[in-house]
């Protein structure tokens, strides 16, 4: 299985992107001026240190419950598993709750440099959705791994991998069509036509294209590709339509998110899901047996530990996948695009207007981003351009 993984892994992690391209050493002050370094590092960087915060309280909250899991348990007399699915409710209940105020102070961070357009109150209220969806999902999610502990001892994490794999692939496919409700296709212009030349320039023509209104929360840009085989669709943000960013710097991101399409990253993530989740839930079971094993309802509150200590280890691991896949669609929007100045000065305006960080710290990289930064993809371009200009 070891050696399975690693030949798995070493294909997964093939990109189209030349391995001899040097993307260090970029000078950001040849790009930015002195007051645009100094603003995008003190907006990022006080929300890097929120995250660093909100993740230790998180953790130091499901100590204290791991300690208290035997008095959780017996406050229930519901059965095993309805007594681990409620104990596992508390402690959703408890961590969302010790999370919420790094949330609203970022939040405030983003109203104060003018980022985020949300209430305090819209907020919160936008909160409960997202809470309700935790503790349905960790119900079925307790439910299913109790169950199979209480039937397979040893061996649940084998199933258990299998399954939620398979249930990954089933939102993944599914989702997209919920979340694209009341997003709009994009009109009939100039523009338009020039995206769909790119889309079948990149092979994959038919993909659908929606625009999200993202304007009434934030004023930063974005897109993103979701969905596989059937769902696959590209969903650009109307922060990047307002005319701050030109139809040239527009192609671009639309061109990087179809080059997600055309490689098949999503697929690609979901073969990475499999091979993480199924190791993860081995060392789950392994530790979970020292208290006693997975069916235990006293012992949801370590497994809930355990795997968000788990997660945390694997997120640098993560975030270089995803660093390496967001390069190669950067290459292939060059490629389709052939408009490097472009993709430069679209870099460049991140920064200026969502107040993207640069050059941000090495720590920082490796734990949070989980794209490459915009020295990096400027580096690119210009090695681009340096290549395709003899």
């Amino acid at each position: 299985m070891a050696v399975g993984w690693v030949v798995a892994g070493w294909f997964l992690w093939q990109t189209t992107v030349p391995d001899d391209l040097d993307l260090s050493g970029l000078d950001p002050h040849r790009y930015w001026s002195a007051e645009a370094l100094h603003r995008s590092a003190r907006f990022d960087g006080l929300l890097r240190w929120d995250w660093v915060a909100s993740v230790l309280v998180g953790i130091a909250a499901l100590v204290v419950l791991t300690r208290l899991g035997p008095r959780l348990a017996a406050a229930w007399e519901l059965g095993r598993v309805a007594t681990g699915v409620m104990v596992g409710a508390v402690a959703t209940l408890v961590v969302w709750g010790v999370s919420l105020p790094f949330g609203l102070v970022a939040l405030w961070w983003g109203r104060r440099y003018g980022l985020a357009k949300l209430g305090y109150v819209e907020w919160l209220f936008e909160q409960w959705p997202a809470l309700l969806g935790q503790v349905v999902g960790l119900t079925i999610v307790l439910t299913i791994l109790m169950l199979l502990a209480g039937r397979f001892p040893r061996w649940w994490w084998l199933p258990a991998g299998a399954l939620f794999t398979a249930v990954a692939f089933v939102l993944i496919l599914v989702l997209p069509y919920f979340m694209t409700i009341g997003d709009r296709k994009p009109h009939h212009t100039r523009l338009t036509a020039q995206v769909r030349a790119l889309e079948r320039k990149e092979g994959i023509g038919g993909t659908p294209i929606y625009i999200e209104n993202a304007s009434e929360r934030t004023t930063q840009a974005n897109a993103e590709t979701v969905g596989i085989g059937p769902s696959a669709r590209v969903v650009i943000w109307d922060t990047l339509l307002n005319g701050r960013y030109s139809p040239g710097e527009i192609r671009v991101v639309a061109a990087h998110e179809f080059g997600h399409v055309a490689r098949r990253h999503i697929w690609k993530g979901l073969a990475w899901y499999a091979l993480i989740i199924i190791p993860s839930f081995w060392i789950l079971a392994r530790l979970t047996q020292l208290r006693g094993g997975m069916g235990r309802p006293e012992v949801v509150p370590f497994a809930l530990l355990v795997i968000t200590l788990f997660q945390l280890a694997v997120t640098r691991f993560e975030n270089a996948v995803s660093r390496r896949y967001e390069a190669e669609a950067d290459w292939r929007a060059l490629q389709a695009t052939r408009d490097p100045a472009s993709a430069i000065k679209l870099f460049r305006g991140f920064a200026r207007y969502d107040l993207q960080q640069p050059d941000p710290p090495v720590w920082s990289y490796i734990w949070i981003d989980n794209h490459p930064t915009l020295a990096q993809r400027i580096a690119m371009a210009r090695a681009w351009a340096a290549t395709h200009s003899r």
